[in-house]
């Protein structure tokens, strides 16, 4: 029968592992960790191309937009990516398109699931604030010249809203969450 109070038990962390026998590697653990690596890099060419391809759009399109030299004749930002028959149509009528348009590319890009009390704050003013020009559209007998300049208003604060929430949406795609200071200066 073992003594049992003969047994060496470790006095410290170093003895317990230097008492461990050693792992031996599987025989071919380096051809797996290397097909597992160039699976991984592979699989990562896309995530690559997609990066490539928005920096370069972050870089044309600022250039694109300093505009050509003065012979070239530019069309009107507002309308330049609509088709041809609404962007030959009056001015309130793109007004309702690019609207419609900012709408739809709102509903994509806002992700409720992902929000900070600053970020709903201010979503919650950029929809206050498209209420407000809503009701006041809704309002009967109504110029042109108001329904116009109303029209602007609310594509603009379309504009500002869809900017904020792909923003945020981008931020939450890198980890990173919207959190402004908010602060008023009188």
């Amino acid at each position: 029968m073992p003594d049992v109070s003969r047994t060496s038990v470790p006095r410290d962390w170093q003895e317990a592992f230097a008492a461990l026998p050693p792992e031996s590697p599987p025989a071919d653990g380096w051809q797996a960790l290397a097909a597992k690596l160039d699976a991984r890099e592979r699989n990562r060419w896309p995530l690559w191309m997609a990066t490539a391809a928005v920096l370069a759009l972050a870089v044309a399109v600022p250039w694109r937009l300093q505009g050509p030299g003065p012979e070239v004749d530019t069309p009107d930002p507002a309308t330049a990516y609509m088709p041809a028959v609404v962007a030959s149509a009056d001015p309130l009528e793109r007004l309702y398109a690019e609207s419609a348009q900012l709408e739809s590319l709102l509903a994509i890009a806002r992700d409720e699931r992902v929000s900070s009390a600053t970020a709903a704050l201010l979503a919650d003013r950029f929809e206050d604030q498209l209420a407000a020009i809503d009701a006041a559209l809704m309002q009967p007998g109504l110029s042109r010249e108001t329904q116009l300049t109303l029209w602007q208003r609310r594509v603009e604060s379309l504009r500002d809203f869809t900017g904020f929430e792909s923003n945020r949406r981008w931020l939450a795609a890198h980890g990173t969450r919207y959190d402004a200071a908010l602060v008023a200066v009188d």
